[in-house]
């Protein structure tokens, strides 16, 4: 097969070429007789160009089919060659997707991660701002510090005969909202007796008991309570003040369960504190901002509904509200 090459063909060609100068040589100039003004001898250039045309055509015939085979199976062995090449870079761009494949299941654990890091790190940041806030709540009730005298003998017209005691009572931290919600009582009970006194004798009969309206008992409550609140909102303002904005920042940051931090808060407040919570959101102080939140996170939940200022109070919020 290695005798079927461009050097073969090449061989061929030279030798016809050497055989057709040999021809001429033989045919022509080797003619002694040879005169131009003579005629051509037919028959002597037709033996010359069957010599031409039968042993040099045919070498160069053959030259030209080595030459055709030639480029044949290099053009074979070129498209071989391009088909491996074709085949490489596919498995090459095969590997390529394989790899960019697993680059994107990395990106997406890594995503994964710093998703998870980015939670971790906003819940921390959110309990953070949490339980530093109820500790400042806590702070707050500890600071709240409202003494009480008794009246003394100068108050009511006379002189002691002897020194009396100093009989001031204090309140201190939580044990101040006792003291607080007996006030709201207080101007609660005397309004209210008020208006029985006033209204009894065209409303009352042995045969029944004395009822009183639900806005009159609205009334009572926002009446008193605005008393009692215009005496004790320098210690009581900051207060609620700090537990709506507790509640607000877990309502607004949505955490996981929002209900697990806000029943955080309840935890702390003692039955006075929840009663007098209950009360200042029903008034003016904390009923369009604050009763919201109250209901939509159950907040009066566990308190106790005897120690209202009236059990039918109970209806001034829904049943989701105690749930």
């Amino acid at each position: 097969m290695k005798l079927f090459n461009e050097t073969t063909s090449k061989i061929l060609m030279w030798t016809g070429i050497a055989l057709f100068a040999i021809g001429i040589v033989l045919f022509i100039w080797n003619d002694s007789a040879y005169d131009s003004a003579e005629q051509i001898d037919a028959a002597k250039f037709g033996q010359f160009g069957d010599y031409v045309g039968g042993l040099i055509g045919s070498l160069w015939a053959l030259a030209g089919v080595i030459l055709f085979y030639v480029a044949l199976t290099e053009q074979r062995e070129d498209i071989k060659t391009n088909r491996e090449v074709l085949i490489t870079q596919v498995n090459a761009l095969e590997q390529q997707i394989k790899e960019f494949e697993l680059q994107r299941e990395e990106m997406e654990l890594t995503r994964e991660v710093f998703t998870e890091q980015s939670k971790t790190l906003k819940k921390q940041q959110f309990e953070s701002t949490f339980f530093n806030s109820v500790n400042l709540l806590n702070n707050i009730i500890e600071n709240i510090n409202y003494s009480i005298s008794p009246p003394t003998q100068k108050d009511i017209g006379s002189q002691p005969a002897f020194p009396q005691p100093d009989r001031t009572k204090t309140y201190q931290g939580r044990d101040s909202f006792e003291y607080f919600y007996k006030n709201l009582k207080s101007h609660y009970d005397k309004l209210k007796a008020k208006y029985i006194l006033k209204n009894i004798h065209t409303t009352y009969s042995p045969e029944s008991k004395f009822n009183i309206p639900k806005n009159i008992y609205e009334n009572l409550v926002i009446e008193s309570y605005d008393a009692f609140f215009g005496i004790h909102q320098s210690d009581l303002g900051h207060y609620f003040r700090t537990i709506y904005n507790i509640i607000k920042f877990v309502h607004e940051s949505k955490p996981e369960n929002p209900k697990y931090y806000t029943n955080i808060v309840r935890a702390q407040l003692s039955t006075y504190e929840h009663l007098l919570l209950f009360y200042n959101c029903y008034t003016e102080y904390g009923k369009e901002k604050f009763k919201p939140l109250i209901i939509e996170y159950s907040l009066l939940d566990n308190m106790p509904i005897s120690g209202l200022l009236d059990e039918k109070h109970k209806s001034f919020y829904p049943d989701k509200a105690y749930e």
